[in-house]
């Protein structure tokens, strides 16, 4: 009786080993099916950045039409950038095979990326192999929260004036009840001041470029995340991103008492030094002779971002705080060597128009992200 019942453990233990085996190797194709998951999600991550890219770039805009060059080009750039990584250590997705690009909505690219792998254990049951995919959606998204590098200059909106019917005069004076614009109004490449040097009266103040100071005491810079004294101040100025400093649409800046003349001048050198030769085309809106390179210029220190408000809340005298209404991108030119005064030229394809979140009519930046 004991032996047959000796015989009758080690037939349940072979059967268990057997069962246990076979769990384990269908555990070992699983883990290996997720881990190519994981790099098929790394490649569409890439390339849904990389295609999203392009809708930023300037003159670049998004359209419902696949076949319009700006959509051509995303893909390929999607396509490519998807393409680059190993999956399975050694074995490259194909650009034309493996990888599917759509649009599915505005400023939005979906990129898929699958493979057929061979299975080990799985074959036992009758499944060589398994077809694994991974989708990722990236936009080119308005910047309403949390957006960081900014330089502590704060400039109004835009606004039609009554009497010379164009966006700012140059007494830089708004009067209430004019019209206010969405920065995108503006020519790529229209001159603005960025930081008012001197006050508006002063005779020495250049007059060729619209913006002027708006109120006495007020020359448009800003104290930004707790920043104190004109170290602080200059060294915003003149670094391409100091810190993780972030500021929301709709916050409260203070504005700095006095015109920074000094900080201002050396940030501002500071910062060019970071890219010296790079030389802003007014008639072509493009950048030569960046560290970045002439297709990458967008990338340069000297594109910088700026808050914008709007000009009805400086009519009130004695303001200490101006309101965040939206972002803008600038190619930062220089500055007026005898008076301090900042000039940029406004990069139209930095900023879209109106958020359907954010305050009107503010623009804001674009920003790449992953939305799936």
């Amino acid at each position: 009786m004991k032996s047959r019942n000796k015989g009758q453990v080690l037939v349940l233990v072979a059967l268990a080993l057997i069962a246990l085996l076979g769990l384990a190797a269908l555990g070992i194709d699983v883990g290996y099916m997720y881990s190519v998951r994981h790099e098929l999600q790394r490649c569409a991550d890439a390339g849904a950045l990389a295609g999203a890219s392009n809708f930023i770039e300037p003159g670049n805009e998004w359209s419902s039409n696949p076949s319009d060059p700006v959509m051509v080009e995303a893909e390929a750039r999607a396509r490519d950038y998807a393409s680059r990584d190993y999956v399975l250590t050694s074995r490259l997705i194909t650009a034309s095979n493996d990888i599917a690009v759509t649009f599915p909505s505005q400023d939005r690219i979906r990129v898929t990326t699958q493979k057929t792998v061979p299975l080990f254990f799985a074959r036992v049951f009758g499944r060589d192999n398994q077809v694994i995919s991974a989708t990722a959606v990236a936009e080119a998204s308005v910047a309403d929260t949390g957006v960081t590098c900014l330089k502590p200059w704060g400039i109004p909106l835009p606004w039609i004036d009554n009497g010379l019917g164009v966006p700012y005069d140059n007494n830089f004076k708004y009067d209430e009840g004019e019209t206010v614009l969405p920065l995108t109004s503006l020519p790529d490449g229209y001159p603005i001041i960025l930081k008012i040097g001197e006050p508006f009266n002063n005779p020495n103040n250049i007059n060729n470029v619209s913006s002027l100071q708006q109120e006495a005491g007020h020359f448009f810079a800003l104290s930004v995340c707790g920043d104190t004294g004109g170290n602080d101040y200059r060294d915003r100025i003149a670094n391409q991103c100091l810190d993780n400093c972030a500021v929301d649409n709709g916050a409260a800046l203070d504005l700095k008492t006095g015109n920074m003349v000094g900080p201002t001048k050396q940030g501002v050198d500071d910062l060019i030094a970071l890219d010296p030769a790079a030389v802003y085309n007014t008639t072509t809106h493009q950048v030569t002779g960046s560290v970045m390179g002439d297709n990458n210029w967008m990338d340069s220190p000297r594109l910088v971002k700026v808050p914008l408000y709007d000009p009805n809340e400086v009519l009130h005298q004695g303001n200490t705080q101006m309101h965040v209404i939206g972002f803008g991108g600038f190619w930062l030119q220089g500055y007026n060597t005898s008076q301090g005064t900042v000039i940029g030229y406004y990069v139209k394809d930095s900023v879209v128009a109106a958020s359907s979140t954010g305050p009107a009519p503010g623009p804001v930046l674009k920003t790449l992200r992953l939305v799936e």
